[in-house]
């Protein structure tokens, strides 16, 4: 009997220390379940924002919006940028609507676009160091009032149409596009705007090669000469100018001319050269300054300065490519 009782003890501890390593391996293996599936929260949400899903809802609420790459941090409004080019033809400038959804939607959404003014205010407002932009004109654009995501996809493209005669190159613009409605979806808070920044670029702006001759008088270092086979870019000022700056003989830029313009009567294609810092630069009557917009090359003379310092440059420049 005694035997039996030891053996019957026995076995009771041991069953109850089975028990208790089952009981710490299943909290343990507990435990790790719940870090691996809080690992995958993290790393799903971190997926997500990657992505640019779900920017300001939980991972299961779907929103439309306008992707634009990550949120901005100063209670402004999300940007794009276009650069045109003025000509007669309107330009094409396309944006997108992103259905951001772990799922696609089996039905069309319709999505309703409006022009904010107060969108564009805000983004100046938190932008108050830069020049503040102009509001589009009406009749400088075209655009959809409404689109479709077709049903099983998750966005479409939005077309615009920018008439760049109408816009003037020595102002910044922004259209400013909002979110109103989309079919009862939800709209992202951080990404139902955008403002789109309209830089103008004048006919005349782009990347020029560079040939001709400056004279320095009383030079003896090898300023005065002959050059060629250089590049300049010409970018816009106003409607009918370009910033220029000459050069010496040596490639190394000549002073006294600062705030140096190629400026087109667009009518006659004759050009008159200005300097804001050297206001006795001119022309060199001698010669016919003049744009030729069949080959898209600028023939310019001009002088500056009175002897024994006179100066004096004859440049061709020839139309390469947008810069």
């Amino acid at each position: 009997m005694l035997l039996e009782k030891v053996q019957s003890t026995n076995l009771r501890l041991e069953f109850s220390g089975m028990l208790n390593n089952n009981h710490k391996k299943m909290k343990n293996k507990n435990i790790l379940t719940g870090l691996i599936a809080a690992l995958c929260v993290i790393s799903l949400s971190s997926c997500l924002k990657n992505k640019n899903e779900q920017p300001d809802f939980s991972a299961t609420t779907p929103v439309v919006e306008i992707p634009v790459g990550s949120p901005v941090g100063d209670g402004s409004v999300n940007s794009l940028t276009t650069s045109l080019i003025q000509q007669d033809a309107p330009s094409d400038y396309l944006f997108y609507i992103n259905y951001a959804a772990s799922t696609t939607k089996p039905t069309d959404i319709k999505v309703t676009l409006s022009i904010d003014p107060s969108a564009l205010a805000t983004y100046n407002a938190a932008h108050a160091s830069d020049p503040a932009l102009t509001i589009v004109p009406g009749n400088a654009f075209t655009m959809p009032v409404s689109i479709t995501i077709p049903a099983n996809t998750r966005r479409v493209q939005v077309p615009v149409k920018f008439i760049s005669t109408l816009l003037d190159p020595a102002i910044s613009y922004g259209l400013p596009v909002t979110i109103k409605d989309a079919s009862g979806e939800v709209i992202s808070k951080k990404f139902g705007s955008v403002v789109i920044k309209v830089a103008v670029r004048n006919k005349y702006d782009g990347k020029y090669s560079l040939k001709g001759y400056v004279f320095r008088e009383g030079d003896t270092g090898g300023l005065t000469g002959f050059y060629k086979g250089l590049s300049k870019d010409l970018p816009s000022n106003g409607a009918n100018a370009v910033n220029f700056a000459q050069i010496w003989a040596d490639g190394g830029g000549a002073g006294g001319i600062d705030g140096l313009t190629i400026n087109v009567n667009p009518t006659t294609n004759k050009v008159t050269m200005k300097s804001t810092a050297n206001l006795g630069l001119a022309n060199d009557p001698a010669y016919d300054n003049r744009y030729d917009p069949a080959t898209k090359t600028f023939y310019l003379s001009f002088k500056w300065g009175a002897s024994p310092v006179s100066r004096a440059a004859t440049d061709t420049l020839t139309y390469v490519s947008p810069r």
